[in-house]
This record gives C-alpha cells, structure tokens and sequence, in this order.
C-alpha cells in the first residue's frame, strides 16, 4: 500500500519530535533508532525510508528541540521589552524547567555532549545558538547593542549552568536553592 506524501511527512516529523524528546531526556548516547521508532509507532525497517544516518536525524531532532523551547519565550511577545528578559530567567530557571529535561531547552540538556558531536551537528547546533542569540539580544538588558549581546551571554550562560547543575541534585530543596540564588542574582545584577 502507497501512502500519501503528506503521510510520508507527518510520519517524519513524528519521528523527529519524539527523537527530540528522547535525546533531552536521555543524552545523544541514549536513544538508538530502535527506540526512537518504537516510541514513535514504527518499526526499525522504516527508519531509512525518512533518513540517511543517525546522525540526521539527531541534527534534525535538536534543531525541533531548540525550536520547542523557542516557542515557550515567543509567547512573552506582549511582556514589555525591558521585562521580557527578566521572564525568561523565571522560567529558565523554573523547577518545571529543571524537573522536564524533555521538553526543555536541548543546551541545557545536551551541551557537552553536542560539543563532542561530529562536526557538521555541532555546525547546525552553532547556528542554532547563533539564532537564539540574535532574537533573545534584542531583549536583554543594556543600552547599547554591545551591551545587550555581552549580557545575553553572561545571562544564557547562567542560566543553562544553573539548569545543568540543579539537575545533578538529587534533593529537590538543594535544586530549588541552586535555581533561585542563580535567578535571584541575575535579576538583580542588571
């Protein structure tokens, strides 16, 4: 039985979510194809029927990862824009954030293992991070441009670090401490 281009991209973009998932939750070294295309429905024979290697489709499954998260700080569109800043680090460094690793931002979850990836992932993710950098300045705190984008850095950088290392934690009062001192520093050092 044929199906319908359509279904062909519905099924591609099923697998590419759930790979996003998965690696956020797991790490790069953690879902292999098997269960990637068991938890998307499908059997390991379709995989290369939607792509060439794993590594495409993890470049593929981080770049829906980045856009996930994405879309938690695009609704922050009607926040002012000298407040905006100040929303995304409550909810970067959220315990919601912190305790969903899955649905949350892939550097926080991946960074050092994309920095061992091979070289053309750690191009797209580099272009990817570049992006972000470029939509969320625009928001940062500072007068000037150069300002905004040092503060981007200072401010991301934190945040992703706090996220990592709370996640180390395995008490949630010792998490929730590391969260609030890395939140409630950057708020009030800008």
């Amino acid at each position: 039985m044929r199906y319908e281009r359509e279904h062909k991209t519905q099924t591609r973009d099923l697998i590419v979510r759930n790979t996003a998932r998965k690696l956020r939750a797991e790490g790069l070294k953690g879902p292999g194809v098997a269960s990637v295309m068991k938890a998307s429905g499908l059997t390991v024979g379709g995989f290369y029927k939607h792509f060439r290697s794993k590594h495409e489709l993890f470049a593929e499954a981080i770049a829906q990862a980045f856009s996930d998260s994405e879309k938690v700080y695009s609704s922050l569109q009607n926040v002012p824009r000298e407040d905006r800043w100040k929303e995304v680090v409550r909810r970067y460094l959220s315990p919601e954030h912190c305790d969903h690793p899955d649905t949350g931002c892939p550097v926080a979850a991946l960074a050092p293992e994309i920095a061992r990836a091979k070289l053309t992932v750690r191009k797209q993710i580099s272009g990817l991070m570049k992006e972000r950098a470029e939509r969320w300045v625009e928001f940062m705190p500072g007068a000037a441009a150069s300002q905004r984008e040092r503060n981007f850095f200072v401010i991301f950088s934190a945040m992703a670090g706090a996220v990592s290392i709370a996640r180390l934690l395995t008490e949630p009062a010792d998490r929730q401490k590391v969260l609030a001192s890395v939140r409630d520093h950057l708020l009030h050092s800008f």
